[in-house]
């Protein structure tokens, strides 16, 4: 899939076996400081046992890998294990173009609620609810979101 964002042009596609370490490195870059600071380590086993690559996307701008977002649909609704966005790409409008592309295949799936949980403090928390999402669990240093769609 191809998708223009502003006057960026970005490829979607399926995530491979060789894209493990780059899903891992930027997961680590962006989320390490919030990990040690509420689950005390960052833990390259539970990352690597959390891995699937059939609910990942792997997003590209040129030949570079700049993005990825982690995705499955469930009985009742859809829920968003991850979204990482490289620093070159933030505040390029990528993120806001995931959490649309994620509702709407929620949408095609027949799925009317989309959730995600964030750290209470992750500046990404306030981009979901700018997008409407609303918090329905309390879980400690995180929260539990849910959008109706």
């Amino acid at each position: 899939m191809i998708a223009n964002i502003k006057n960026y042009k970005f490829k979607i596609r399926n995530c491979e076996d060789k894209d493990y370490g780059f899903v891992y490195t930027l997961s680590k870059k962006n989320m390490y400081a919030l990990f040690v600071k509420h689950w005390g380590e960052w833990n390259p086993k539970v990352f690597k046992d959390n891995f699937h690559k059939k609910n990942i996307r792997i997003v590209e701008y040129g030949a570079k890998r700049v993005a990825f977002f982690d995705f499955e649909f469930k009985d009742n609704f859809s829920y968003i294990h991850n979204v990482q966005v490289s620093t070159s790409m933030q505040g390029k409008g990528l993120g806001t173009f995931l959490m649309y592309l994620m509702e709407r295949d929620t949408k095609k799936y027949k799925l009317r609620k989309i959730r995600l949980k964030v750290f209470k403090d992750n500046i990404a928390r306030k981009l979901y609810l700018k997008l409407g999402y609303k918090q329905i669990k309390d879980a400690g240093s995180a929260v539990i979101l849910e959008k109706k769609l």
